[in-house]
């Protein structure tokens, strides 16, 4: 280690992290720290805002509590904070703490494994740590409790769900998306309280797999990480983006001389056609993970971003179907619209929140062909009058027939006329859906009807209202959920209400008026070449140059 080693010690962190600092493994027992790839990337590149999107168990956890109990060590009144979704894996990471610091002062006897090998140079080591930690301790005979650290230099631990009030040079926020899905007024009150106690000079390190697809509080921070990637230099306040993937992992990986089983063949072939190589043990390994997994895999172990942001949420009503018809390839199509075949709108109007429409076209085959979708809010009915009129520009053919909710007839309380008598002023075909009783039993409806649903590229891309983002017509089916557990334990069995509810509803709107009978295969108006409209007959669908470069799947027939 040479003459000077001791100066490293006291200077160099990245040494220190190291070399100073025992950790418990579920493999070796106890083993000296040393970072793993992902653990060393991002101290090479932390920023003072970090969020980090995982698979599970790459150790970021472990990491951030030994970066945190070093800088408590070596640095006189540093404050930490650690927030996670409860207080009991608040406190898990700092037992982490409490386990390093303790080897310190009492070094361990039995090491499952130690990357340094020299035995004089792990004397060093040991005499130098257990320097650092008694100038730690000073006279308090625990400085680490259940409920935080406090060392004699002044520097301070502190844990919790939330934290508000003080100044912290670092926090650690931990399994925020699993937060900001399923509590998002913690999510809020954690964005809100703890992460404004850091200076902009401190340091955040947000971790955590993602739920909850393409919306709330945590898909909003990590959409924004990833965009600033387009930066050439960061502001202090911009959280820098970081992807930890699970196919990285060197532990990753089953060895056997049995056959793959094809099943995941499709979906190993497109990682591949992304770049991605994986060889045949880690295929096993993946498809041993996601026998048990099963709908969580894309959460708990993404092979990239994006598909983070495919995973179901947890409750999600229509997930499985949707799931079942994106590995069919009928989520994403590129087709065109048949000129001989009738076009509808469904509805959800909104009075103080989202309106949606969806376009559809039944085709005589069997299938729906899911067109488009629209959402806005705070519009008045010409604003949604207006976008059926662009469809039908778009597709050069009128709308057969605008499908509305139960309660199109009813007139708000500050307007004169109804929503229905708005359409019919509009010279628009429009016709109330009778409301089925049991939503329940409308929801099942539509589980079945989707089987048989094709949805264009088009309902994919989210919805730019006025600079505002808004979740696209697939991310409102994906998003669509069960109203999470109460604080008394008990289910609550009803949807629940936010954005996505609205599109959801619109769609469920076609099922139930296409079960009324309100729905034909037949009378398309098209537009002629003089600018008017004739009715039509057959059905004959066309397909772009790009869905034939594709190749027709087998459903299409």
């Amino acid at each position: 280690m040479g003459k000077d080693w001791y100066d490293k010690c006291w200077r160099d962190q990245k040494w220190r992290l190291n070399h100073l600092y025992y950790i418990r493994s579920k493999e070796h027992g106890i083993v000296r720290f040393k970072m793993n790839w992902a653990q060393e990337y991002l101290y090479d590149h932390m920023h003072t805002r970090n969020n980090i999107l995982k698979a599970r168990q790459l150790g970021m956890s472990t990491f951030t509590s030994i970066y945190i109990l070093d800088k408590c060590l070596h640095e006189p009144s540093y404050e930490a904070g650690i927030v996670d979704k409860t207080d009991e894996d608040a406190k898990e990471k700092l037992r982490k703490i409490r386990t390093a610091f303790d080897y310190m002062l009492t070094p361990p006897q039995m090491v499952g494994y130690d990357h340094v090998e020299d035995p004089e140079d792990k004397e060093k080591i040991k005499q130098w740590a257990m320097v650092v930690a008694n100038r730690a301790k000073g006279d308090k005979k625990e400085p680490i409790t259940k409920e935080g650290a406090e060392f004699a230099n002044g520097s301070v631990i502190t844990t919790g769900t939330s934290l508000r009030g003080g100044t912290y040079s670092f926090l650690h926020l931990s399994e925020f998306g699993y937060v900001a899905n399923r509590l998002p007024q913690k999510a809020e009150e954690i964005m809100s309280g703890a992460q404004e106690t850091v200076p902009s000079n401190g340091i955040i390190v947000m971790e955590s797999t993602h739920e909850g697809a393409k919306s709330g509080r945590n898909y909003e921070i990590i959409k924004g990480a990833m965009e600033n990637e387009s930066k050439e230099t960061l502001d202090p306040l911009d959280y820098k983006f970081f992807f930890f993937t699970w196919w990285k992992q060197k532990e990753y990986r089953t060895e056997s001389k049995n056959p793959l089983d094809p099943r995941l063949d499709g979906y190993f072939e497109e990682l591949r056609q992304q770049g991605i190589e994986l060889d045949e043990a880690q295929k096993r390994w993946y498809l041993a993970k996601e026998k048990t997994l099963t709908n969580r895999m894309k959460t708990e172990y993404p092979s990239t971003p994006e598909e983070a942001f495919m995973a179901l949420i947890e409750g999600s009503i229509y997930g499985t179907a949707i799931t079942n018809l994106r590995a069919q390839g009928r989520t994403s199509f590129v087709f065109e619209t048949d000129d001989v075949l009738p076009l509808y709108v469904s509805w959800d109007l909104g009075t103080s929140d989202n309106t949606t429409m969806w376009l559809i076209q039944p085709g005589n085959d069997g299938k729906f062909y899911v067109l488009d979708f629209y959402s806005s809010a705070d519009k008045d009915m010409p604003h949604y009058i207006n976008q059926a009129r662009i469809w039908e520009r778009e597709h050069g053919q009128l709308i057969t027939r605008h499908l509305l909710p139960h309660d199109a007839a009813q007139r708000g309380r500050w307007e004169a006329v109804s929503p229905l008598q708005k359409f019919i002023q509009a010279g628009l075909p429009a016709v109330q859906v009778q409301q089925t009783r049991d939503k329940w039993s409308s929801i099942n409806a539509v589980r079945s009807f989707l089987r048989h649903c094709v949805f264009h590229a088009r309902v994919n891309k989210p919805i730019i209202d006025e600079g505002v983002e808004r979740l696209s017509g697939m991310n409102c089916l994906e998003s669509y959920r069960k109203a999470p557990m109460g604080s008394n334990g008990v289910l609550r069995d009803e949807p629940v209400h936010d954005e996505s509810s609205h599109g959801a509803d619109s769609f469920r709107i076609f099922v139930e008026a296409y079960e009324q009978g309100l729905v034909s295969r037949e009378g398309a108006r098209r537009q002629s070449s003089a600018g008017g409209y004739s009715q039509t007959g057959s059905f004959a669908t066309k397909i772009n140059n790009e869905s034939e470069l594709l190749g027709v799947p087998s459903w299409w027939n």
